[in-house]
């Protein structure tokens, strides 16, 4: 098998080591809800990052290995891959590593503008469950502030939780499905009003 085809198979498999985050983000980007099929592969992103050092691994082995090459005056020599075998191999893993390590580095790219909320809104405060990086509280975000009469939604990754301000007529139902077309899990947290508060 060729180095360039196992770098793009380690391409590949980086990618799906990061749709979890990936994913949903461009799905809610596109208006679509992800119906939590990206987000569930993340029990499995140890074993795609597992795949992809692999298949890295081999693709290095038979980009630099000494083999012998029959020339067509009889002569043999021994040399390994071609430089242009090499360069798009590194660009490759290049690539590869950028997207393996996305959810660590996602929130520095990604714009977080949760919104402004009139001075009446209320917030409903949410428990999220599901969320694997930062990338996720955006796509949450994204949902959410599609729901007529959402003003503003602000997701905390770290401490697993939502502030969504709303008019009245806002019921928690409909920011509830909202996180699960994201492809999470929400619960309201106790408070005033089934988790309504007042500013």
């Amino acid at each position: 098998m060729n180095s360039k085809l196992m770098g793009l198979a380690a391409l590949f498999s980086a990618g799906l080591a990061s749709i979890c985050c990936i994913g949903p983000l461009v799905l809610t980007a596109l208006g679509l809800g992800s119906l939590g099929l990206a987000a569930g592969v993340t029990q499995y992103r140890p074993i795609f990052l597992g795949v992809t050092a692999v298949v890295l691994g081999a693709g290095f082995y038979f980009a630099y290995r000494k083999r012998e090459v029959a020339c067509a005056d009889g002569s043999c020599n021994i040399r390994s891959g071609s430089k242009a075998m090499k360069a798009g191999l590194w660009g490759l893993t290049a690539l590869t590593v950028t997207l393996a390590t996305f959810p660590t580095w996602s929130a520095c790219l990604l714009s977080r503008d949760s919104g402004t909320a009139p001075a009446g809104a209320k917030t409903l405060a949410l428990k999220v469950s599901g969320m694997t990086c930062t990338a996720c509280a955006v796509s949450i975000e994204k949902s959410v502030k599609k729901v007529p009469g959402v003003y503003s939604a602000q997701v905390d990754f770290d401490e697993g939780t939502a502030l969504v301000k709303t008019n009245d007529g806002v019921g928690a139902d409909a920011v509830l499905q909202a996180v699960a077309a994201a492809g999470y899990e929400a619960q309201v947290l106790p408070g005033d009003d089934d988790g309504r508060t007042g500013t």
